[in-house]
């Protein structure tokens, strides 16, 4: 019983938009971001749901409830940080930049957006953003007038934090 992250961020409007009326969801006005919550919020409503009627079978159901429960004991993570989320900003360096971070970790891809206040897990930050650095020629100019080039490491992905370790819902 895999469960599958959506990252409805790399979407484009027109997906969000047929995915909206999919779930049958209108809004006032059409926000990504609103419109990004209220898809996140159907997506885990209809599989919590999917579980139950799974978990209710009459037939099979204690069978189901048993494979259900020992799914969610083997997918439970050990360790407490992967659950724990941190809301982040991360900026743009330069005009040729990309619009988002991408990171990998442990098979895992991710594709997060910048300029935009997003939740990241603490791991990623900690594991793949904060050691994600750069060298970088800067110009320093010398007593006698001469410009020396001296590289420096900065970082890559610079980013703000709004608020830093929550639990994921």
């Amino acid at each position: 019983m895999a469960t599958e992250i959506i990252n409805f961020w790399t979407w484009k409007d027109s997906q969000i938009e047929e995915e909206l009326k999919m779930y049958c969801i209108e809004l006032e006005e059409y926000d990504r971001k609103t419109a990004i919550n209220e898809l996140k919020k159907a997506v885990k409503l209809a599989k919590t749901e999917a579980m139950m009627e799974a978990v209710e079978d009459e037939e099979q159901g204690t069978k189901i409830k048993e494979v259900v429960l020992s799914e969610l004991q083997k997918n439970k993570p050990k360790d407490i940080a992967k659950l724990m989320l941190s809301r982040v900003i991360f900026h743009n360096v330069g005009v040729d930049d990309l619009p988002y971070v991408f990171c990998g970790h442990n098979g895992r891809a991710f594709y997060i957006p910048k300029e935009i206040e997003v939740d990241v897990p603490d791991y990623i930050l900690d594991s793949c953003i904060k050691d994600a650095c750069e060298e970088r020629m800067f110009p320093q100019i010398m007593q006698d007038g001469s410009i020396k080039w001296i590289k420096r490491k900065i970082q890559r992905f610079p980013y703000s934090i709004i608020k830093r370790s929550f639990p994921a819902e």
